[in-house]
C-alpha cells in the first residue's frame, strides 16, 4: 500500500472495506429506476479530521462532503464516494469525474437512465 504523499495513497483506507460492502450491497439490492439525481451532501462533524470540509454558504458547515447518485422519487442511494480532496486527474475537472465515478455502475451493466444535477456539475 502506498504511504501517504506518494500516488495512489488512500485517505480512507481503514474503512475502504466497509464503505465498498455498503456500495456494493446498496446496488445490489437496488432497482434501477429511469430517473436518478447526482449531489453533494454533508455530514455533519465537529471532531478533528484531514477530511472536514468547511462550506460557509451551506447549512451544514463542517462535516464530510459525500457525493451521491440517489434515486430522484424515493431518495434511494444507489452509490456514494467521500470527498477526499483534491485529486490527481487534471484532464477532468471534480464534477465531470464525480458525475462519471457515480454514473459507471450504470455503463456497465447496460442500463439506461435520466441522471440529473445541479450546476456545480
Amino acid at each position: 500500500m502506498p504511504r501517504r504523499g506518494e500516488t495512489g495513497f488512500d485517505k480512507l483506507y481503514k474503512i475502504r472495506l466497509l464503505l465498498d460492502q455498503i456500495n456494493q450491497r446498496c446496488q445490489n439490492n437496488a432497482r434501477n429506476t429511469r430517473s436518478q439525481s447526482i449531489d453533494e451532501s454533508v455530514l455533519k462533524f465537529k471532531g478533528r479530521s484531514a477530511l472536514k470540509q468547511y462550506m460557509p454558504l451551506k447549512p451544514v458547515k463542517r462535516g464530510y462532503k459525500i457525493w451521491a447518485r440517489a434515486d430522484s422519487k424515493t431518495g434511494y442511494l444507489f452509490h456514494f464516494q467521500v470527498y477526499t480532496g483534491k485529486g490527481d486527474n487534471v484532464e477532468t475537472g471534480l464534477g465531470s469525474s464525480v458525475v462519471k465515478t457515480l454514473a459507471q455502475p450504470l455503463i456497465d451493466e447496460g442500463c439506461s437512465a435520466h441522471i440529473s444535477f445541479d450546476n456545480f456539475f
